[in-house]
């Protein structure tokens, strides 16, 4: 018996080969070769910072940039740009002295963690939406800013353990710090990132842009006061951190989530900067950098879900007016017969309903 349609024993290893090239084919492309040399270059200099801040001694505040950067260009651009976070990760680390085989561990457990992070927040979070609904930011926060990072940190640690760079018993210690950086650098950064680059924004009219400066130069003076040099004596050096909160929220509630995020930058900027110098609450406590980490990685991710309650309740009464506006046209073209002295107005009904609401 012969058979017409052989089964070749190799079709599997065709399609495999088929789909490498087709990625292959991807990360090549021009535009996408151009992303990944921003995305190097970003991560080797934001890198640099973040090594040269944390070399100042162990009392420092210390927040990775680099993990919120590899984490917003995955989820705008896609996996194919990871090639830009592996060779950003190992120059950084081999500019900062770590040898070739543990910068090679390291740049691939950066490289897994922010794919693994990527993927959870697209699948679960909405991807670069997840920024909009107050459940998808609650998600985010841990999957992307408490689990994925937590895998980076045990991964990079573990490699420097195992090529003797330091001690396993001090494993404990360098974890805390490596995922206390990641997750300040996830939740700090990748909002906004995201939110700049991957949704059109309306331009602030005149009064809104006058309001936002406003809050940005009341917040900056704020966080002066509060992580800054000594300017008057008589004010006190711990006891106004949380006259931050009413411009953090004034910023969620009167704008959209990336004025929020970028109002959350400029007090977490000023708050690094001052701890790093020695000046503010969190560089004389002795938990340092804990206690500023967590007091900005609170801020943030209350004023981000807020900001998305906020957004998403803008957005649901803006479906709810045009389902008005659409039911009030088709009734004005004669939907519904406007003459009958008997027939209930519905568009009467739903201005009344929209003035009971205080709408």
């Amino acid at each position: 018996m012969s058979l017409s349609n052989p089964v070749r024993s190799d079709a599997p290893n065709v399609g495999i080969f088929k789909t490498l090239q087709d990625s292959l084919a991807r990360i090549v492309a021009p535009a996408n070769l151009g992303i990944i040399a921003v995305l190097v270059i970003s991560y080797f200099f934001t890198g640099k910072l973040g090594i040269q801040l944390s070399a100042r001694g162990p009392g420092t505040t210390v927040v990775w940039l680099p993990a919120g950067i590899s984490l917003a260009a995955i989820l705008l651009r896609g996996n194919p740009v990871w090639p830009g976070v592996f060779m950003g990760a190992f120059l950084v680390n081999v500019a900062a002295g770590a040898h070739t085989s543990s910068s090679l561990g390291i740049a691939l457990g950066s490289t897994l963690g922010a794919l693994w992070a990527a993927y959870l927040v697209n699948k679960f979070a909405h991807g670069t939406k997840a920024f909009f609904k107050a459940g998808d930011v609650l998600r985010f926060i841990f999957l992307a800013g408490l689990l994925a990072t937590a895998f980076c940190a045990t991964f990079g640690t573990g490699v420097l353990c195992l090529t003797r760079m330091t001690k396993w018993t001090d494993f404990g210690l360098i974890w805390s710090i490596w995922w206390t950086g990641d997750l300040l650098g996830t939740l700090l950064l990748t909002p906004f990132l995201v939110l700049l680059f991957g949704h059109q924004h309306q331009a602030l009219g005149a009064r809104e842009l006058a309001e936002f400066t406003l809050l940005l130069a009341g917040l900056s003076i704020i966080c002066v006061l509060n992580f800054g040099p000594p300017v008057v004596a008589w004010i006190p050096r711990s006891g106004l951190h949380y006259l931050c909160a009413p411009f953090l929220a004034w910023a969620a509630v009167r704008f959209c989530p990336l004025e929020a995020s970028g109002a959350t930058l400029v007090l977490s900027a000023f708050a690094m900067w001052g701890s790093l110098h020695g000046f503010g609450l969190f560089a004389t406590t002795t938990g340092s950098p804990y206690l500023g980490a967590g007091y900005v990685a609170v801020e943030s991710a209350t004023i981000l879900t807020i900001a998305a309650v906020f957004a998403e309740q803008r957005k649901r009464l803006e479906e709810a007016l045009g389902a008005y506006y659409t039911l009030k046209g088709k009734y004005e073209r004669g939907f519904r017969a406007p003459n009958d002295p008997n027939q209930t107005n519905p568009i009467q009904m739903t201005e009344a309903g929209l003035l009971a609401t205080g709408r």
